[in-house]
């Protein structure tokens, strides 16, 4: 592979004479571009903050003031500009930061995939929304593993933010390989698998109006309250796509996030609400009826981001659970 190309002060000035980019390296210059510099330049440009980025990167501030000077010296451009008490990205920075992610995720996804292959196996980042990650992303995990030639893969599987709009922003930045979602990320940007859940129910207070019936419709329950999903929550959609088939809006008396939470608040009697089938609904101080018209029918999905560049191990069970998915019975 060449070298750097190097150019003496003459040759510099007839380049910017003539309007051509600069070069990357000036005769003289002892100063090289290094790995470390590169990420503590990537960190200050997501926290706009150098005491923010020497904090999460456990290195000190006038370690990364050094770095990004070294850079703009070898680049010849300013990289950052002040921006109340943090800073801001110039216009010669935001392309820079382009080319510093593009760069750093071929070299971070080939590091991991050839230091996995090294021990035998792979790993793979996955990320899921609570009730699927609960049973049926640890049930394929376990019938992959069981697969020969796999038994080597390991898994992390990242639930901390369980929003299908979190997890989506996960995967779109690569920092997680796939995730199971309530509902598919934009087709131009993911791949989307979808796949049969349990149906939704009409969960109410024994004592409710409702409580009688062995069976309800959409439009019998709009006379009464609804506890509701919040927009944020993944499920908020699908429910909102149920009340458009027969053109009717619910009385929202109550919004929240998690679907335990609006079961416990139906249980309470602040109103009746609308929730994935599941055994721990059968725990509270509710009756469960089941919901006949529209079609109570859910689907998940599995995403990845389309073109990205992932280990060989993140590439087979992504084809697993597209084989096993298709053929499945609702989750």
């Amino acid at each position: 592979m060449p070298g750097p190309v190097v150019y003496g002060k003459r040759q510099l000035a007839e380049r910017q004479r003539a309007g051509r980019a600069p070069p990357l390296q000036v005769k003289g210059k002892k100063h090289r571009m290094n790995l470390d510099h590169i990420r503590y330049f990537q960190a200050i440009a997501y926290y706009e903050h150098y005491g923010r980025a020497a904090q999460a990167l456990h290195v000190s501030q006038p370690n990364l003031n050094y770095a990004v000077t070294q850079l703009e010296n070898e680049l010849g451009v300013p990289l950052f500009e002040k921006h109340g008490r943090g800073v801001q990205l110039t216009r010669y920075g935001r392309l820079f930061l382009q080319s510093v992610n593009e760069s750093l995720r071929i070299l971070d996804a080939g590091t991991r995939d050839l230091q996995e292959m090294g021990r035998g196996g792979g790993l793979v980042l996955l990320g899921g929304i609570r009730k699927l990650a609960a049973q049926t992303v640890p049930d394929l995990m376990q019938k992959f593993l069981a697969t020969s030639g796999n038994e080597h893969t390991r898994f992390e599987l990242h639930t901390k933010s369980s929003f299908t709009a979190d997890l989506l922003q996960a995967v779109a930045e690569e920092r997680l390989d796939m995730a199971f979602v309530s509902h598919p990320g934009d087709d131009t940007v993911f791949e989307n698998v979808a796949f049969a859940r349990s149906p939704f129910v009409v969960v109410t207070p024994p004592n409710h109006p409702l409580a009688q019936k062995s069976s309800v419709t959409l439009r019998e329950t709009l006379p009464y309250p609804f506890v509701y999903f919040s927009k944020r929550g993944g499920l908020r959609r699908p429910i909102d796509a149920l009340f458009q088939k027969i053109g009717a809006t619910p009385k929202i008396a109550y919004e929240t996030e998690e679907d335990t939470v609006v079961a416990g608040m139906a249980a309470a009697g602040f109103g009746i609400a609308i929730v994935p089938d599941h055994p721990v609904l059968r725990c509270m101080d509710l009756k469960i009826i089941p919901l006949t018209d529209p079609d109570p029918g859910r689907t998940a999905y599995l995403c990845r981001k389309r073109g990205a560049l992932q280990p060989t191990a993140a590439q087979r069970f992504f084809a697993f659970c597209q084989a096993q998915l298709s053929q499945g019975a609702a989750l």
